[in-house]
């Protein structure tokens, strides 16, 4: 029979649509209809009198399960345009027709024996029990009415139940809810632990390590209120304290000490991580803990210690591999924080809204990426890069981070510099008589002067690879012919009897070399891997080859400075400055398509070589680091003066544009060249200001090596102005979708009007007094520190799939309770660890077999906290057990003692690994 031919649209069944089956409860627009009167008679009208259906206990885990993966809140994957999480949907598409069983959608589905129209369907493995068949039935008879998720609701503060039965067994408001909770199970408290498991249960809990033996005597002796309270209050002193709450912070903030991905290079986290211990031992209350490490940079005048919590947020993963693109990994990170924050905080998987809109709870991914956008404005590239990626490090932003002697050390030479800085200023008041005795004396010695750099005139000009050579008229070689792949340069050049210190080689553009550049590369770029020079001659035995140990150049490409061909011993003794704006490489280059001009370095030696009669110079130009990258145009020199004498822009005592300010007379020369000649000057010749300009640079040096060395730590900083985020089609980061401002989801409470939309307006709306999430995910995740579990077990999720709370009431107020106390963490530890709840014993032998069966896990709370301990507490109570345990709180990290069949299977060299082998190696 046709049944309600009213309804705006029918909806056929699964098999008729030509739909396959789905993996969860499917519920389709319209069926092939089929009597239900007689299946349905007791849904409608005669269910056994019973507790009335409660939507978000009894029907919403129902529904989560079997029916919203494809009925639920993601638009793009849900099935037939129909949803079952929204009240009014479900009646307009016939699903639902409140108070009448035999007329709803839902229930025929649920109730069909046609395997085309059942619902959830067979092949999605899932399967209603005959109770939850039920309820269903019996929650449409009665209205099918819903509820809002009772997380998403602001918690409101319930009257603490009566207990005048047990007025003994109740020591706090959290006894009195647990108490009335049993008792409608006709149940009661067990009886209290006994004195020596109370003190080795709560010395674990509250510090991870086992009592003193002295303790516990001593409490067993006296084991009034009195002494349990003032053994709590001992504890909650303990430095152990902060140690033990701060494990489970740093895994909720994914703390490393390395990067991870392939290298896995070490990192400097370790004073954020000691900054979560001083908070928790300091009981910094829980907002100020959250807004500090969430936005600590953005508050006013912000404290050093203020910024160091903020690396929170740089505790994720940093990638280094080869060939990675910057913006995807940044956006990764960006990504991994929203993900972070809606877990630690809010108890939501935002994560899952990544790619598309959530299968379960009410966000949407347009909100995950206005989430998003709260965390993009952040001053980072997102990767770590060069040689940072296999010896570890920070990359920025950071901060340093002195401890407070080396904060005295700092000030000490900060004083130097400025007492130095002082000295300077007052030299400099000598400067212009300086000047006016010494310029007389300077031009005469000019005038005698020769040049300290000698044109190398080469007998033969060859290539390994078949490049050709042409010299010009300016004594510059040209190379010409097909450009290898690889190719060698020898120069073969006559030398005097005499002495030889160093190279300059002089590379210039020209207008026959691509781009009109200095290299052939077809970008005018080149890579000089080596330069080798050696000398031979009739009376030497074998040839002398040049060691260079200083190198210069006046540019050198980002990466590839001219100090990579200096070999690496000699390179630590090297006292020339680097090039500007070089890092060590793999050869020294100059980036052709942006630079077009001549280019200059020198290569010298610590000492002069002798140079004997007869002898020749072979010079090789080596050009293997990248293909096809060699000089084009170039011309070497020689000298045999010391290199302190040496500049890379003069032939000779004087660079020539300083023989042109001096051969102008003193009262014609204009300020830039006076500021040039007083340089050249100061520089160059000892006089009173040299000497202060040379103490003030060795203040400053001590000043910048020690600050250099000084630990620093990833920390967050804000762009000056917002960076643009967009929607990530499928959470892909090359396809940006629509664009997005920070916002917070719908489903929770908005940010206060006018509110600046940045991580400190975030953070401070997550600990406002209207969050529902925030105070309940923190007080469950205590209440699960102490019992094992928590009141809503899934301590992780308190979304829609979330179990729901064992004790609803008692979940509220504590939430309340917390939050009106000032978010005081130790008060809510001490709430707890002082009720009768916690202190029952944990023995089962006095339970019925009843109760143990009906209630495993506990959840009841008619007994003591019993669970397993984690690792790093039973590793902690192996050391202090046995003596060993090393006391040391803070400070930098150690490698552990690992086997060495871990270390053979590492991608890392061998020697990576350095566990200490005093006492260190013993610290928690």
């Amino acid at each position: 029979m046709e049944r309600w031919p009213s309804l705006p649209r029918l909806i056929p069944s699964r098999q008729a649509m030509h739909m396959p089956a789905t993996n969860v409860m499917c519920l389709q627009k319209s069926i092939h209809w089929f009597p239900l009167s007689l299946i349905l008679l007791a849904a409608s009208c005669d269910l056994p009198a019973a507790e009335r259906v409660d939507f978000n206990r009894d029907i919403r885990p129902i529904l989560t399960e079997n029916c919203t993966y494809c009925h639920g809140p993601d638009a793009n994957h849900r099935k037939a345009d129909l949803r079952l999480d929204v009240r009014e949907d479900a009646i307009q598409a016939g699903a639902l027709v409140p108070g009448d069983a035999a007329k709803s959608e839902i229930i025929a589905r649920i109730l069909t024996t046609d395997e085309d129209d059942l619902m959830p369907p067979p092949d999605s493995h899932k399967k209603l029990t005959p109770a939850e068949k039920e309820l269903l039935q019996r929650w449409v008879a009665e209205g099918a009415e819903y509820q809002g998720h009772w997380a998403f609701e602001k918690p409101v503060r319930p009257a603490v139940p009566e207990i005048p039965k047990a007025k003994t067994s109740v020591r706090n408001a959290i006894d009195a809810f647990v108490l009335a909770r049993l008792q409608q199970e006709k149940l009661g408290f067990s009886p209290e632990a006994d004195a020596r498991s109370l003190a080795r249960r709560l010395s674990l809990d509250l510090t991870g390590l086992p009592p003193a033996p002295a303790l516990v005597e001593a409490f067993a002796a006296d084991p009034s209120d009195a002494a349990y309270e003032a053994l709590v209050d001992r504890l909650l002193q303990s430095p152990a304290y902060g140690e033990h709450m701060a494990a489970q912070w740093l895994d909720f903030a994914r703390y490393a000490d390395s990067h991870g991905f392939q290298t896995d290079s070490s990192r400097s986290m370790w004073p954020w991580r000691d900054w979560v211990i001083r908070a928790f031992n300091d009981n910094l209350p829980f907002d100020q803990f959250t807004i500090e490490q969430l936005a600590g940079d953005l508050l006013p005048d912000a404290r050093l210690d203020q910024i160091v919590a903020t690396g929170f947020h740089r505790n994720h993963r940093i990638n280094g591999e080869g060939g990675i693109i910057d913006e995807e990994w940044r956006l990764e990170n960006i990504i991994d924080r929203v993900d972070t924050t809606g877990a630690t905080w809010m108890g939501l998987t935002l994560g899952c809204a990544r790619c598309h809109d959530h299968k379960y709870d009410p966000i949407t991914q347009r909100e995950f990426y206005e989430m998003f956008a709260f965390f993009n404005n952040i001053e980072e590239t997102g990767v770590i890069r060069g040689a940072s990626n296999r010896t570890g490090g920070n990359p920025g932003p950071s901060v340093k981070v002195p401890d407070a002697q080396q904060q005295k050390e700092l000030a000490t030479l900060k004083a130097a510099v400025t007492a130095a800085e002082a000295a300077v200023l007052a030299a400099e008041k000598t400067l212009p008589a300086l000047l006016a005795s010494w310029e007389p004396e300077f031009q005469r010695e000019l005038a005698q002067s020769k040049p300290l750099w000698q044109p190398l005139e080469p007998a033969k000009v060859s290539s390994t690879h078949g490049t050709t050579f042409t010299r010009q008229e300016d004594g510059t070689w040209l190379t010409g012919g097909p450009t290898p792949t690889h190719d060698t340069f020898i120069i073969e050049s006559p030398l005097a009897a005499g002495l030889l210190s160093g190279i300059r080689l002089d590379v210039l553009p020209d207008p026959s070399l691509p781009a009109g550049s200095v290299g052939r590369n077809d970008n005018g770029n080149f890579v000089l891997t080596q330069v080798e020079a050696e000398i031979t001659a009739p009376s030497l035995a074998q040839p002398v080859k040049l060691v260079y140990t200083e190198a210069e150049a006046d540019y050198s490409q980002k990466g590839w400075g001219i100090e990579s061909l200096i070999p690496a011993e000699p390179a630590k003794k090297a006292k020339r400055a680097a090039t500007k704006g070089s890092n060590r490489g793999r050869g020294w280059a100059v980036d052709g398509n942006t630079r077009r001009e001549p280019n200059r370095a020198m290569l010298l030696t610590s000492e002069a070589v002798p140079v004997p009669a007869d002898a020749t110079l072979t010079v090789r130009l080596v050009h293997r680091t990248l293909a096809k990258h060699q000089i084009g145009r170039f011309k070497l020199n020689i000298t045999s003066a010391p290199p302190e004498t040496l500049t890379l822009d003069g032939d000779g005592a004087a660079p020539q544009d300083i023989r042109a300010i001096l051969a102008i007379a003193p009262d014609k020369r204009d300020t830039k060249q006076k500021a040039r000649l007083t340089a050249f000057f100061r520089a160059g010749f000892d006089s009173p200001v040299k000497r202060a300009d040379a103490a003030l640079a060795a203040a400053r040096q001590k000043h910048t090596a020690f600050e250099t060395a000084l630990p620093d730590v990833m920390v967050m900083k804000e762009l000056p102005e917002p960076r643009p985020a967009r929607i990530l089609i499928r959470g892909e980061y090359d396809k940006p979708g629509d664009a997005v401002t920070a916002a917070t989801p719908a489903v929770l409470p908005p940010l206060p009007e006018g509110a600046k939309r940045d991580r400190l307006a975030l953070a401070r709306w997550l600990v406002s007094p209207e969050h529902p999430l925030t105070a309940r995910v923190w007080v469950n995740r205590q209440w699960e520190r102490f019992f094992g579990l928590g009141l809503v077990k899934s301590s992780e999720n308190l979304g829609v799939q979330s179990d729901p709370p064992s004790h609803p009431e008692l979940l509220d107020w504590l939430a309340t309770e917390f939050m009106a106390t000032g978010w005081d963490m130790k008060r809510l530890q001490k709430l707890i660890v002082m009720s009768a709840t916690y202190r029952q014993t944990a023995s089962r032998a006095h339970l019925p077999a009843e109760l143990l069966a009906k209630d495993p896990e506990n959840r009841l709370l008619a007994r003591g906290p019993r669970f397993r301990a984690d690792a790093e507490t039973v590793r902690d109570m192996a050391l202090a057990i046995s003596g060993l345990l090393h006391e040391q709180v803070g400070g930098p990290s150690i490698y552990p003692p690992v086997p060495q069949s871990v270390l053979d299977y590492n991608y890392n060299p061998p020697d990576y690994w350095h566990a200490p082998t005093d006492a260190q190696r013993y610290r928690r």
